[in-house]
């Protein structure tokens, strides 16, 4: 099972920060995943929310301001005095941070990308710029690229081919099927509540690969783990170890 940090190691450190991403890694992720939006420049931008102001001492969406303006946040008091200055990076700092980062097992760290789709509209080309990114980074046979917004994760999948690309729900669509051949997709990635060994073995029989989150409590990490998912996302990575 690939062991995915959320947001980094959320529960150790300020979500989608270096600091929280090097914790991932020392704490023993095989995977770290981040969340991806656009400045109102079209920079693809690390931060789970469409607004700053839980985050960052920002206010606003993050799509109104440019990313010269972005960088200069503050992405971590928020978590605490020790984390105060920490940065937001763009989806390309993160990859040029990872790219020959070793996970504790000696394998190349994995990147885990969720396109982010604000409640209110999508990001229009967000897709074509992280599949750019990744492409001119060298990543595309070390990302997963995931996404409620199933058109993005098609659109990712048809610019590159050979990267992993799974679809996001947090409850079972009763056309799953369709919409994986539809997006060509390689994965799902249920919410927690919804995997069962059943659904496992469903999923694995038609040759789909199987991520689940967010699961902290020690007990819920290992009934997914006994239910046969290929990957994991948790805020704590050391409790699935």
């Amino acid at each position: 099972m690939i062991l995915i940090g959320h947001r980094g190691a959320a529960g150790h450190a300020p979500e989608n920060t270096r600091a929280a991403f090097e914790r991932g890694l020392a704490l023993g992720a095989d995977a770290l995943e981040c969340d991806v939006h656009l400045s109102r420049d079209g920079v693809p931008v690390v931060i789970h929310d469409d607004v700053l102001d839980r985050t960052t001492d920002g206010h606003g969406f993050v799509r109104a301001m440019p990313w010269a303006a972005l960088r200069d946040l503050d992405a971590g008091a928020w978590f605490g005095p020790a984390h105060r200055g920490e940065r937001l990076w763009r989806l390309g700092d993160l990859l040029a941070w990872a790219k020959h980062r070793r996970t504790r097992r000696g394998r190349p760290l994995e990147l885990v990308i969720e396109i982010k789709r604000p409640e209110d509209r999508p990001h229009p080309g967000i897709a074509d710029k992280v599949a750019r990114a990744l492409r001119r980074a060298g990543w595309v046979r070390r990302s997963t690229v995931i996404s409620f917004d199933h058109g993005a994760a098609a659109r990712v999948k048809r610019l590159l081919p050979g990267v992993r690309v799974g679809l996001l729900f947090r409850e079972t669509p009763p056309d799953l099927a369709r919409r994986v051949a539809r997006t060509r997709a390689d994965a799902v990635f249920p919410r927690r509540h919804l995997v069962t060994p059943d659904f496992v073995a469903a999923a694995h029989a038609r040759g789909w690969w199987v991520g689940t989150w967010t699961a902290d409590a020690p007990a819920e990490i290992r009934r997914l783990r006994a239910a046969g998912v290929d990957a994991l996302a948790t805020n704590f990575p050391e409790r699935a170890r």
